[in-house]
């Protein structure tokens, strides 16, 4: 199929609409459209075109200017976590792992630049907790997850998504001259895992190791704990804990398909 034979098969109101329910946010969970026109970088008449066909859908809600989203966008992560068997092959690895560890275990992958959050232990006495869940978004340059996630990437590849990328200042630690970030991923490639110290939250140090094959789609666990009083011990123990993770989540080919 050439270019533009594609270019025919693509609803470019589809795509439009789908960038509207991309704008809403942790930061921004309800806005008016003149917000939601500036965030999708689309003018006010489509997005209201695109917004109100949401409404219309059951994937909005209008409160008098501002709208936000329904709980019916959760129908739409729900039919990707059943295809792909993450309540049977995942989320029973996760919180087993989480228990052993005493601290919560992510799943994640990249998204446009950004770390997704595809799924999170349950854990009910881990050090800490951001709050985060499923379909969360966080920082790529600053987060062990991010940095290993980076380090999935051939090296110029990593290089064009961080380029991408703005680089805010989190705590006085968060590296800001991309070719130190870059390093640092090519550290993670070759040694296998992932420690950031503070970059994301002070007091916190960060650990992530890759799941995915080589060749494959990039996807890590990790785990955020605060500094303890032997943080090589600490490492140590958290790092083999999220390898036994992974080593798991492979033999059960539960990413393979992503």
């Amino acid at each position: 199929m050439t270019v533009t034979e594609q270019d025919r098969n693509i609803s470019s109101s589809f795509a439009k609409g789908l960038a509207v329910l991309a704008v809403f946010d942790a930061a921004t969970p309800s806005m008016t459209l003149a917000e939601i026109a500036r965030r999708s970088g689309q003018d006010r008449a489509t997005a209201r075109r695109g917004a109100l066909t949401l409404v219309q859908a059951g994937y909005l809600r209008q409160d008098g200017r501002m709208l936000s989203l329904t709980p019916r966008v959760l129908a739409l992560a729900g039919g990707f976590l059943q295809a792909n068997q993450f309540g049977r092959k995942v989320q029973p690895v996760l919180n087993r792992h989480a228990r052993q560890m005493e601290v919560e275990v992510t799943l994640a992958m990249l998204d446009q630049g950004r770390v997704l959050l595809l799924a999170q232990s349950t854990v009910e006495h881990g050090h800490i907790t951001y709050g985060f869940t499923a379909g969360s978004h966080i920082p790529l340059a600053h987060t062990s997850l991010g940095r290993m996630l980076l380090a999935g990437l051939p090296p110029e590849e990593a290089a064009a998504v961080l380029a991408q990328e703005d680089l805010p200042r989190h705590t006085e630690q968060s590296l800001q001259d991309p070719a130190a970030i870059l390093d640092r991923a090519a550290q993670a490639r070759e040694q296998g895992f992932c420690i950031t110290g503070s970059e994301f939250e002070a007091g916190i140090t960060g650990y992530a190791v890759p799941v995915s094959r080589p060749g494959r789609t990039p996807v890590v666990v990790g785990s955020s704990a605060p500094r303890g009083l032997n943080p090589e011990a600490d490492a140590e123990r958290l790092l083999r804990g999220l390898q036994l993770c992974a080593a798991e989540l492979r033999q059960a080919e539960a990413v393979d398909h992503l």
